[in-house]
């Protein structure tokens, strides 16, 4: 923890560093100067520069979870609350581009990309929290996690400053064995966006 702390330190120093050089060098090219006479024409060139906006989110890097058939709702995941907080200035999407997953554990299963799963299947999701604190029961509004493709699917819209959470949702087959391990990785990218949270 203190070595990330450290780096974002550096980070911000180097930053403002840089910051301050290009002020210092608008400000001797703002002291030149020229004489227009009175009646006279003479141009001034001026550039405009583009900043970038910083786009930060804050999540955590490893999210455990339990999945299984005994549990009576319709997701069969307990999953911790995935806090994501947007740490920018703009409203930003989070979008998922691309899972990774890992079932060789389960002997005889596969990955369902669409949450509908036979007796032999397994499917993991993300769901937006939609009562603070609460981990969803039902799997409406689920956003399906594929495996190991390319996926452009927006899980999370955070206002500037807006903290949100997320859960895994899942379900599974009823031949599916319940006594294994499996790593699903999905790529989170964060972009601007123009929409608003609810």
């Amino acid at each position: 923890m203190k070595k990330k702390n450290m780096f974002l330190q550096l980070a911000l120093t180097a930053a403002l560093l840089v910051s301050t050089f290009s002020t210092t060098a608008y400000a001797s090219d703002v002291t030149s100067t020229r004489d227009i006479p009175v009646g006279g024409s003479g141009q001034v060139e001026m550039v405009g520069t583009i900043e970038p906006t910083i786009l930060t989110v804050t999540m955590p890097t490893f999210v455990p979870f339990n999945i299984s058939n005994s549990l009576s709702t319709q997701n069969k995941v307990i999953s911790p609350r995935i806090n994501v907080k947007n740490n920018s200035n703009v409203p930003v999407q989070v979008d998922v581009a691309y899972t990774s997953v890992d079932i060789s554990k389960l002997k005889n299963t596969t990955w369902s990309n669409t949450g509908a799963v036979t007796a032999n299947q397994i499917a993991i999701g993300l769901k937006q929290e939609e009562t603070p604190g609460e981990m969803p029961k039902d799997l409406s509004n689920a956003r399906w996690l594929e495996a190991n493709k390319q996926q452009d699917m927006n899980v999370l819209i955070l206002n500037s400053n807006q903290e949100g959470a997320l859960y895994v949702v899942g379900t599974l087959g009823q031949d599916v064995s319940e006594s294994a391990t499996f790593n699903v990785t999905p790529t989170f990218v964060v972009r601007k966006t123009s929409g608003t949270a609810n």
